[in-house]
């Protein structure tokens, strides 16, 4: 569940009613914090500033939030204090408990949370606003407003829910191309949960529900399969392209809530689906990378395609986000087939003949002696990958046995991923 989804606060509430009361009879709900109209130097994206415009991406596995993630993107968009600039959240249900969250001062806790995790601290860095726009459906996806506010953003990031209501309200919308050009400007962009499964060129539509990773090793074409764009598995895709184009995540697909809801199997699955090791894959089966992120965990991928980098921010460690099946905390996995599945068709389980390859970039060993209790304080990480050159990674072996140069399964599906076939 994703912690922004608390009740709206009264404070926001009030002052974007009172800046904008003409807002409340439109499809879509508008608020913020600061003010959008206060009108300093227009902010330059770093990578625009370094002559390429390449993309800046946060990828969030969900959870609590963390708050380096959005840091990192304030400092991506070129966001200084003589710049000053404006933080956009959209989303198609919810409120809009992101504006007090990322508008707040450096140091500050959330009391909402027995953890005391900090928050953004976005007014010291420069920022001028923060708005959330809540965009229930395709009339809203098309009205001007929403669409300007989109066009003067410093930074865009969408929030979690169901990825299946940003399909079916935003894709083929002027809202969706206004994102896409954005993005081409450099602009940073991020997501977390149904957020961040939208931001690979591939993704997890979930317009049938969501599917676990055992049912989607026992038949990779199953009705829950959805994934845009091979528009195999469903009638409801409108469109016939991804529904975001970011090119350092070319031929990728994101899964998030990765550790706690034991997702390695699935997003084997997406993988081999997606290659033509499978029947209708499009994509050469060796290109096709599945990102999958932990809870707490932000992936910060930037840097232009083939040469993007990716870093870790992650909160301390939470016994809470581990399972049996998972003991690390704070990673990220990166899977590849360096092999064509053996068998991927219509109706049979998958056979992957070993062909896996699985890496994980974590932010500590697994099981870490606590952090202190409270402030806790997100951070990020020095380690590094490269997610185009796989062969230069540095080996890293871990207290639990894996290591980050794979092949490595690890806890999928109940423990179902053995030897030469996956059941």
């Amino acid at each position: 569940m994703q912690v922004r989804n608390k009740p709206l606060l009264a404070a926001a509430f009030l002052l974007a009613s009172a800046s904008n009361p003409a807002l409340a009879a439109k499809d879509y709900t508008y608020s913020y914090l600061g003010n959008p109209d206060y009108a300093k130097s227009s902010p330059t994206p770093i990578s625009c500033a370094q002559g390429d415009c390449s993309p800046s991406v946060a990828l969030v596995g969900g959870g609590y939030d963390v708050g380096e993630a959005f840091r990192w993107m304030i400092a991506r968009a070129g966001i200084t204090k003589v710049t000053g600039g404006r933080f956009v959240i959209i989303r198609a249900t919810g409120s809009d408990a992101y504006n007090p969250y990322i508008y707040s001062r450096l140091g500050e806790v959330d009391t909402t949370t027995s953890r005391n995790y900090e928050m953004v601290g976005g007014v010291d860095l420069g920022l001028t606003s923060v708005e959330t726009l809540v965009i229930p459906n395709r009339a809203a996806a098309e009205d001007p407003f929403v669409l300007n506010v989109i066009a003067r953003a410093s930074a865009i990031f969408i929030a979690g829910g169901d990825q299946a209501d940003y399909y079916n309200k935003w894709q083929e919308t002027s809202l969706n191309k206004a994102i896409q050009k954005a993005i081409r400007a450099g602009i940073p962009v991020g997501g977390t949960s149904a957020g961040t499964a939208m931001l690979g060129e591939y993704a997890f539509a979930a317009l049938n529900g969501s599917v676990e990773s055992t049912k989607a090793l026992k038949d990779p074409f199953n009705k829950y399969m959805t994934i845009d764009p091979l528009n195999t598995s469903s009638d409801k895709f409108v469109q016939k392209g991804p529904f975001l184009n970011v090119s350092s995540l070319d031929n990728t697909i994101t899964d998030p809530h990765f550790n706690t809801r034991d997702r390695l199997g699935r997003l084997f699955s997406f993988v081999a689906r997606i290659g033509n090791g499978c029947t209708g894959g499009v994509e050469n089966f060796s290109d096709v990378v599945g990102m999958g992120i932990d809870e707490e965990t932000a992936l910060l991928i930037s840097g232009k395609p083939g040469k993007a980098r990716a870093e870790l921010a992650v909160n301390p460690y939470n016994p809470e986000n581990t399972t049996p099946a998972y003991t690390a905390q704070n990673s990220a996995y990166f899977i590849k087939y360096n092999r064509a599945p053996s068998k991927c068709v219509d109706g049979k389980p998958l056979v992957d003949n070993t062909g896996i390859q699985v890496y994980r970039l974590s932010a500590q060993p697994a099981k870490p002696s606590p952090y202190p209790a409270a402030p806790q304080f997100s951070f990020r990480v020095a380690a590094t990958f490269n997610v185009a050159d796989w062969a230069a990674q540095a080996v890293q072996t871990y207290g639990d046995g894996s290591s980050l140069s794979g092949p490595y399964y690890y806890g999928t599906a109940d423990g179902k991923v053995l030897g030469n076939a996956v059941y």
